[in-house]
């Protein structure tokens, strides 16, 4: 019997802006007690299957993927345990298609709507709090990346746990 796992699909600045973005995230965790987690953007979440089925997908829908830019915006909150605190990102139509794409190829295609972001922070937190760790980092970011690969990440469980299971360079 194979195994299923819960798995994500994920869009990860390089360079700079992860090391910027890595730093805000750590220093969150460390000054709120929150997750600590690497910087992304999830194309698709809550995937299920075999570790063979995904990868396999995965692979199947980075050939349709050409490189494209992420633009980050204004940091903004939900009352979300995952979008507790995030920078919100510009829904361009490489972006939307990209997330339709694996919709379809995960068969995903009757999901909730896209909301594309950043998360900088996860946890339950009251708007006070996110409001005062906005006046800190501040609301603007105004930040773009290039999307060169999709990162498949088994996310089970605590955010402490998760782990890249492969890289796959877009064509």
């Amino acid at each position: 019997m194979k195994k299923i796992k819960k798995y994500s699909l994920w869009l990860m600045p390089t360079g700079n802006i992860y090391n910027k973005l890595n730093k805000i995230i750590s220093q969150l965790n460390k000054e709120y007690s929150s997750p600590n987690f690497l910087p992304h953007v999830t194309l698709i979440g809550l995937v299920v299957g075999s570790q063979k089925e995904i990868l396999l997908k995965t692979s199947q829908l980075a050939i349709f993927i050409q490189p494209f830019e992420i633009k980050l915006t204004k940091v903004d909150y939900l009352n979300e345990y995952f979008r507790c605190l995030f920078i919100k990102v510009v829904k361009t139509k490489e972006l939307m298609e990209a997330n339709l794409k694996a919709r379809e190829i995960f068969n995903r295609e009757k999901d909730l709507k896209f909301m594309p972001h950043l998360s900088l922070m996860y946890g339950n937190f009251n708007s006070k709090t996110k409001k005062g760790v906005i006046s800190k980092i501040g609301r603007e970011f105004n930040l773009k990346f290039k999307v060169k690969s999709i990162h498949l990440f088994l996310t089970e469980g605590e955010s402490k746990r998760w782990y890249k299971i492969k890289k796959f360079v877009l064509k």
